[in-house]
């Protein structure tokens, strides 16, 4: 038997959207859209890709992808420390730990947008 997924949250039409211009590790920028729950000042629901890759290519829609699945996992009571602590990982020169994917960078930018 599964088990029932949680309701999704649903956003009213008119919600703040943050549009925020990040960089991967390989110095790629990425703008994105972040749309946040008026009803939970400064929580993150929803990830928009906005711009940064070259239409059509392989980035541009792996990284629309991304997005998409985050935005229905943070919709379906998510946080985005819980997406961002299941994520693959890498370590740094210094000793730190990064992101290894662009999921990754996604995931990390929302929790920054938390604190």
């Amino acid at each position: 038997m599964r088990d029932k997924p949680t309701p999704r949250h649903d956003l009213p039409a008119r919600r703040l959207t943050e549009t925020r211009k990040v960089t991967t590790r390989d110095g790629h920028t990425v703008h994105l859209s972040v749309g946040f729950d008026p009803h939970e000042d400064g929580r993150p629901r929803e990830v928009f890709y906005s711009a940064g890759f070259k239409s059509g290519s392989a980035l541009e829609f792996q990284i629309q992808d991304s997005c998409v699945l985050i935005s229905l996992l943070l919709q379906h009571g998510f946080r985005p420390e819980q997406i961002s602590k299941s994520l693959a990982r890498v370590e740094l020169p210094d000793g730190g730990l990064s992101y290894a994917s662009t999921t990754g960078l996604i995931a990390d930018e929302l929790v920054s947008s938390t604190r």
